[in-house]
């Protein structure tokens, strides 16, 4: 892996800066540049775009992915996205980290995703 690569890979968000771009949601999305009732996209530097999302309740969904034009052919080591489902706990203000598409794949992400929207 060149260091390009690397430096690409790297760019995916840490969790801290997942949980940052929710809890900016939460608040009123004062930091994005798109905004919705209920989701607002970000970016987090030229090569990613980021969108937050309100499941339901106090869940909450963030995915990271290259901006439109990326290929997977073109750049293979990056990943089609990645995505974390958080839940924010208002009596101790904090959040927690339910499932990561790290954890679990793409495919089983969409799909817990898409169980906790309907649920």
């Amino acid at each position: 892996m060149t260091d390009k690569m690397a430096e690409l890979m790297a760019a995916y968000p840490t969790y801290e800066q997942v949980e940052s771009f929710t809890e900016d949601f939460r608040t009123g999305a004062k930091n994005a540049y798109g905004k919705g009732v209920h989701w607002a996209r970000y970016w987090l530097d030229p090569t990613l775009n980021i969108l937050t999302t309100l499941l339901k309740g106090n869940i909450y969904a963030v995915v990271a992915y290259p901006p439109r034009g990326w290929y997977p052919d073109k750049l293979p080591y990056l990943e089609y996205f990645r995505g974390w489902i958080l839940e924010y706990h208002p009596l101790t203000e904090s959040w927690e980290l339910l499932i990561s598409s790290q954890e679990v794949g793409i495919d089983d992400f969409m799909l817990l995703r898409q169980a906790c929207k309907e649920s």
